[in-house]
């Protein structure tokens, strides 16, 4: 079993439909790739997830727990307001399918060469401008890609060099993610959490 932290919060309710947090309430719901009704998928061939803004090229990471090697599902996660204004919704979370359930464990996705975290104070984030994207980690950095200067949805980039990110609008701020494991320690899932729900509404009791 791999040493990571446990995750400082129940991420599970982020991948719950109809969880509700407030007035809100979290839709899960397939990506698929725009004009089309295909599922999006994030493919990894070297086992090794990298995650960076893409306006950044000093943000490139890779994260230290192997994901596996395959065409992973994309879903989103949206915190829906309660007049269903969609205009309105925020992405809560992007999900990585990496694996099948049961969940065993949520733990701390945490970089490779780096130390994990020891307490929930010292969560490893990389900061974004505006977009997160997330790739293979083979061949390294793309360096700064272009994406939209506005929009809501996540769109895959197709690299010069043949190489895909897949870009998701997360608005400014700094986000973590996790790793849902199994009882043996594999990977199911892995989720950025946006941090689009107040400490408020995580907090409350959910009636």
């Amino acid at each position: 079993m791999r040493d990571e932290l446990e995750a400082p919060r129940d991420i599970a309710r982020l991948i719950r439909y109809g969880e509700r947090f407030g007035p809100n309430k979290i839709d899960v719901r397939m990506w698929n790739v725009p004009t089309t009704t295909v599922p999006a998928q994030l493919p990894i061939t070297s086992g090794a997830i990298a995650m960076f803004d893409p306006a950044d090229k000093k943000s490139w990471r890779v994260f230290d727990r192997p994901a596996g090697a395959g065409q992973f599902r994309i879903m989103l996660s949206m915190l829906k307001t309660p007049n269903n204004d969609a205009a309105k919704d925020k992405v809560a979370a992007i999900v990585i399918h990496t694996g099948r359930p049961p969940i065993a464990r949520w733990t701390v996705a945490h970089w490779k060469g780096q130390k994990k975290p020891k307490s929930g104070d010292e969560l490893p984030r990389i900061a974004s401008t505006g977009w997160i994207a997330l790739m293979d980690a083979t061949g390294g950095s793309p360096g700064v890609i272009n994406v939209p200067q506005t929009s809501t949805q996540p769109i895959e980039v197709a690299l010069s060099d043949g190489r895909r990110a897949l870009a998701i609008p997360s608005g400014k701020g700094e986000f973590a993610a996790y790793w849902a494991v199994d009882a043996q320690d594999k990977p199911i899932c892995f989720v950025i959490d946006f941090d689009a729900i107040s400490q408020k509404d995580w907090k409350a009791k959910v009636t």
